[in-house]
């Protein structure tokens, strides 16, 4: 993402997102009118169970940073609403993921969200097994049978990949190697070091509400001035965002700030000589300006200079979702967290209170018959293209018609043979 060409060009693309808004036009002429989005997409129990089926165990989903494993044995119990599933560090290093579910009566084998174990043995019935998932020990055995194989009663392994320090599962075994999944994404994110951190604070929320409409909250930032008066909104000019769209669901946005993330540390208490929050790295676009991808279907990864952020939504039922926000920071040794990390946190909280504050009420919303759909602005589109992406993974031919969101962007999503171009420009010649 620090190639001068890309730099250059995202600069480029602000400043005309600016003159634009400045001359009061509207968007790119060859920019198509998004269709209404059926609030059915949020309420109805059919759509729901297709993303159930046809999303959630086919894509892969954030489980945990290597740093939380980092012995053999280390294991943690991820918190995935439809699938009991711990990963954990095996006695060759390896990290793998498996199914909790003890092979003898289906009962769960670990209980702790975190621990070590060299041997895990089910509390019920003391099936053993070793960390890379094999049974090692029948208690009485014999009485099994002549038939009975224990070499085929390993535990069953969820396909578990590592990128840059954040540990990925997928429950498809079919499923493209995580790498060739995030595509463009993996390049954009060598910059920031995600493998020299480890998480220092995680807080979840709960919400009566679909996780589409949590998700969406933070897919534009056309709401800031609104809902974040005081705290993000003097941060942001959210007239010169760029959302790039990019293969397989995911985006990034750039937005042009009031302060360079140095003058944000200062403005918001972080003193250099405090000692409070070690400043991490950052690439040259974003130490300049605010930059934060969606890792699709359900990670947004905002980046400041002190701390990284991943905001991930999950649904609990058509109408409950869970959001979990984990913080990561540049290790501080043993002991507590810095002092620095209190100021952090509590802004955290008040931006989140603010981010979160309409969306149970926005479902019941949504459900009224006075809603007849939801209309995005060109400042939105991020959240048409997710919806796009979420239909292609169910397939068009399994939503009924009154469901689907219209496929019209993908022809707008950014490549690698292009990425130093203007997309539009890119796609205009191509139209040619």
């Amino acid at each position: 993402m620090d190639h001068p060409e890309i730099v250059t060009n995202l600069k480029a693309r602000m400043q005309a997102e600016l003159d634009r808004a400045d001359a009061g036009s509207g968007p790119p002429n060859d920019f198509p009118s998004l269709p209404p989005l059926a609030p059915g997409r949020y309420t109805s129990q059919e759509f729901f169970d297709l993303e159930m089926e046809h999303l959630w165990g086919k894509v892969w989903l954030y489980a945990g940073h290597v740093a939380q494993i980092p012995n053999q044995g280390d294991y943690v119990l991820l918190d995935i609403p439809w699938a009991t599933i711990f990963m954990v560090r095996g006695k060759d290093d390896q990290i793998r993921a498996f199914y909790n579910v003890c092979q003898h009566r289906g009962a769960p084998l670990v209980r702790e969200a975190e621990g070590n174990f060299s041997l895990l043995r089910c509390t019920y019935h003391q099936w053993t097994y070793n960390t890379q998932g094999k049974l090692v020990s029948v208690m009485y055995e014999d009485d099994f049978g002549s038939d009975f194989d224990k070499s085929c009663l390993g535990l069953p392994e969820v396909r578990c990949e590592v990128w840059n320090g954040l540990v990925f599962v997928n429950e498809d075994p079919d499923a493209a190697p995580l790498t060739d999944w995030l595509g463009m994404m993996s390049e954009e994110f060598d910059p920031f070091q995600m493998e020299k951190l480890r998480p220092a604070a995680i807080k979840s929320y709960e919400l009566t509400c679909n996780w589409k409409l949590t998700m969406d909250a933070f897919l534009e930032v056309y709401h800031v001035k609104g809902i974040h008066p005081e705290t993000v909104g003097p941060a942001l000019n959210e007239r010169g965002a760029v959302m790039r769209l990019l293969p397989n669901g995911h985006t990034c946005m750039t937005c042009p700030t009031g302060y360079t993330q140095v003058e944000e540390m200062a403005r918001r208490g972080y003193e250099a000589d405090d000692g409070a929050m070690e400043p991490i790295p950052l690439s040259q676009i974003a130490a300049e300006v605010h930059v934060s991808h969606n890792i699709f279907p359900n990670v947004i990864t905002p980046v400041s200079a002190t701390s990284r952020q991943l905001l991930m939504f999950w649904p609990i039922a058509k109408d409950r979702t869970r959001v979990d926000v984990v913080h990561l920071g540049l290790d501080w040794g043993d002991g507590e967290l810095p002092a620095g990390w209190k100021t952090h946190l509590d802004f955290w909280d008040v931006v989140m209170g603010e981010d979160l504050q309409f969306l149970e009420w926005q479902q019941k919303a949504v459900v009224s018959p006075g809603f007849k759909g939801y209309r995005l602005a060109y400042p939105e589109r991020r959240i048409y293209y997710a919806h796009e992406s979420i239909d292609r993974m169910i397939g068009p031919e399994n939503i009924p018609d009154e469901l689907k969101a219209e496929p019209v962007l993908e022809d707008w999503c950014e490549h690698p043979w292009h990425r130093a171009a203007d997309p539009y420009e890119a796609n205009r010649k191509a139209a040619e």
